[in-house]
């Protein structure tokens, strides 16, 4: 009887084992391929359906639960849903699983700092960081949630100990120049943004730097400061952003039109491109290129209000009532909730002689 028991035990365990296997090779094929669940999840979250991701991860949840747990692409998934709790589950899981992973212990405190308690957050990375002697990443979440709390001193040690560590740290050097941006201590961002401009020609540094200068009232020299970096630097958005700016606060209208119409190359799903690009070019009276460049927004953007809004207006502000009566119309019938399109609707219907309409236009339910 006992060996009767001891056999049927050890067939089980093997078969047991196969079965693992088994769904381990057919998981590590369905991996292999582009089309797997778990890859099309991240994909369509990236794309911005989160509808379809939220499917599709719980389809690679039933199919692939050993590479759910092993993916990072997993936690991707997860923080992008919003699922905080399933992610929080899911990182505690792999920890059991894997004892001397430390994916998870990052893991669990992005979860709590995008979840915005930055109370917890903020002790999960001393955990991480505790752990992870041989990198400085814990250090870095430490400092995020400290500036996050407005403890500004505690997170500057904190890259102070990141820069103890390795000198050459860009996002320690960063993190302290953003520092001295939140004290409002202009002198030391200077400093500080030129130490990163000059040791690690990061793009976006002297745009900061720039950003100092004009708090300390030298916009010309900050104007003159960015030539040549933007040339250097042509795709650089925060240098083109802030030239931008900068022809404005110079009384350069010209230069801001011609600015704006960069930054839209660089990044042509940049809203403010378009936004304040049309604004600066109704300011110097090129209405044609206004209306050109909202109507590129209307199509680019076609879940924001700002473009269609503001494409009325302009025909609004030059009395072409019919025109400005068909536009608002367009605005009411993508956005009806939008109070303008009836209001202003209304205006213009009956600065076009079309009383019966105007008196007829109410907002809808």
């Amino acid at each position: 009887m006992v060996w009767d028991w001891w056999w049927d035990w050890r067939e089980r365990r093997s078969a047991l084992k196969d079965l693992k296997e088994r769904q381990r090779f057919e998981e590590a094929v369905l991996m292999d391929q582009n089309l797997n669940p778990l890859n099309l999840a991240k994909l369509s979250l990236d794309s911005g359906d989160s509808v379809k991701a939220a499917s599709l991860w719980q389809r690679a949840r039933a199919v692939l639960p050993n590479a759910v747990l092993e993916s990072p692409d997993s936690l991707e998934i997860l923080l992008g849903l919003k699922r905080y709790d399933e992610a929080d589950a899911l990182m505690r899981e792999r920890g059991k699983r894997f004892p001397g992973d430390r994916f998870y212990l990052t893991g669990l405190a992005r979860i709590a700092e995008q979840r915005g308690d930055l109370e917890d957050a903020l002790k999960r990375w001393i955990v991480a960081r505790d752990h992870m002697t041989d990198t400085i990443d814990g250090y870095h979440g430490c400092a995020r949630c400290l500036i996050a709390l407005d403890r500004l001193d505690e997170a500057e040690a904190q890259y102070d100990a990141a820069l103890r560590r390795g000198r050459d740290n860009l996002d320690a050097c960063i993190g302290r120049a953003l520092i001295s941006d939140r004290r409002k201590d202009w002198g030391e961002s200077l400093v500080r943004w030129k130490h990163v401009a000059d040791t690690f020609r990061f793009g976006p540094a002297f745009a900061f730097y720039a950003k100092a200068l004009v708090e300390l009232g030298r916009v010309d020299e900050a104007d003159a400061w960015l030539e040549v970096p933007s040339r250097i630097y042509p795709s650089d958005l925060e240098i083109a952003v802030t030239r931008s700016h900068l022809a404005l606060r110079r009384g350069d209208l010209a230069a801001a039109c011609d600015r704006w119409a960069r930054v839209r190359g660089i990044d042509p799903y940049f809203q403010t491109g378009y936004h304040e690009g049309a604004n600066r070019l109704v300011e110097a009276e090129r209405h044609a290129e206004a209306e050109a460049v909202l109507r590129a927004a209307i199509e680019r953007f076609p879940d924001q209000i700002w473009p269609l809004r503001n494409f009325a207006r302009l025909a609004h502000d030059r009395r072409d009532w019919n025109e400005a009566a068909t536009r608002w119309d367009a605005l009411r019938q993508r956005f009806p909730e939008e109070e303008a399109g009836y209001s202003l609707g209304a205006e213009a219907l009956k600065a076009a002689g079309r009383d019966d309409e105007a008196a007829a236009l109410h907002r809808g339910p």
